[in-house]
C-alpha cells in the first residue's frame, strides 16, 4: 500500500526548486493565494495606467490654461491696440474735418490732402471717406 499515492495529498513545486507534498486544501490556498496575487498586480498595473492618464490629462489641462491666459493677455493687447487705432483713425478724420469760415464769409477746410498723382489722391479720398463714415458708425461699403 506504501506505492499507492494519496489522493489528498499533492506535489507542490516550491518557488526554490522543491518539491513538497500537501494537503488538498493546502494546494487549494496556494492555488486562490497564486491567483489573488496575479489579480492583485493586474489592478496595480490599471491603476498606474490610469494615474499616468490622469497625469497625462492634467498636464493638457495646466497647458491648456496657459495658453488660454496667453490668448487672454493677447486679446487685451489687440483689443487695446484697436481701441488706440481707432482713436487716431477719429482725431484725424477730425482734423480733416475742421471747417473754418474765411473773412469774406466763405467756409473751407484748412487741412487739406495733397499728391502729384491724381489716381493716388482720388484712392487716398476714397480711403478718407471710408474712414469718416466708419467713425460715424456707418456701413463701409
Amino acid at each position: 500500500m506504501k506505492d499507492t499515492p494519496r489522493t489528498d495529498k499533492k506535489i507542490f513545486e516550491h518557488p526554490s526548486g522543491y518539491e513538497v507534498v500537501i494537503s488538498e486544501l493546502a494546494y487549494q490556498l496556494i492555488l486562490e493565494l497564486t491567483a489573488a496575487r496575479a489579480e492583485m498586480h493586474k489592478s496595480i498595473e490599471e491603476r498606474r495606467e490610469e494615474s499616468m492618464k490622469a497625469t497625462a490629462a492634467r498636464s493638457g489641462l495646466e497647458m491648456w490654461k496657459r495658453c488660454s491666459q496667453k490668448a487672454e493677455q493677447e486679446l487685451v493687447t489687440v483689443t487695446e491696440q484697436r481701441d488706440r487705432l481707432a482713436d487716431l483713425v477719429k482725431q484725424f478724420i477730425y482734423i480733416l474735418d475742421i471747417t473754418e469760415e474765411s473773412d469774406g464769409g466763405r467756409l473751407f477746410h484748412p487741412t487739406n490732402i495733397t499728391s502729384c498723382r491724381a489716381g493716388d489722391l482720388q484712392k487716398a479720398g476714397q480711403l478718407v471717406e471710408a474712414l469718416r463714415r466708419a467713425v460715424k458708425g456707418g456701413a463701409d461699403e
